[in-house]
């Protein structure tokens, strides 16, 4: 799953039980102490590790806490589904034919966030085609309308699926 850097096996373990967990979370004390409930076979965890797995999510924007009852629920943030969607994306190799193609056109006041979307296009297996366009073969398109949404830049950036981008397929190194 840690398709975007290195993350520890139990960052990817408590990333994939919040994933299926969908809207309701977890509670932090039930996850080390039961995680053999979220994962077959998993040992517990050490609770004083996971807190600062989740301390690092937080300040990433990946999950928020919640205190219910002198408990502590964790749940993924939109932001945190959204590069899980990615990472998944990324990690499949099959190619459904079609191009994810990103045209953009930020103003030089909005610098920054253009510097931003650029460093996450090529994170994310982007190419660089020409000045403000780029594409890939990787089917996120979904996860990508919602980063620019979130950035709030979706009426100078657009995301089209295309069949064809010409003569231009060369910039795929295995095509």
């Amino acid at each position: 799953m840690h398709a975007m850097g290195r993350r520890s096996k139990t960052t990817d373990l408590l990333l994939w039980a919040l994933e299926k967990s969908i809207d309701t979370g977890i509670f932090l004390y039930d996850f080390a102490y039961y995680t053999h409930h979220y994962a077959y076979g998993q040992p517990n965890l050490d609770r004083y590790e996971l807190y600062h797995i989740v301390q690092r999510l937080k300040k990433k924007g990946w999950v928020e806490t919640i205190k219910n009852e002198g408990k502590v629920l964790v749940k993924l943030t939109s932001t945190g589904r959204n590069q899980l969607a990615i990472e998944k994306a990324l990690k499949l190799n099959k190619w459904d034919g079609k191009f994810r193609v990103v045209i953009f056109d930020i103003p030089e006041k909005s610098r920054k966030v253009r510097n931003i979307l650029r460093w996450k296009l090529k994170s994310w297996g982007f190419k660089y085609l020409q000045k403000s366009i780029w594409v890939s073969k990787k089917e996120v398109e979904k996860p990508m309308r919602e980063f620019i949404k979130e950035l709030g830049v979706e009426k100078w950036v657009h995301v089209l699926v295309c069949t064809d981008i010409g003569s231009n397929v060369s910039i795929f190194n295995d095509r």
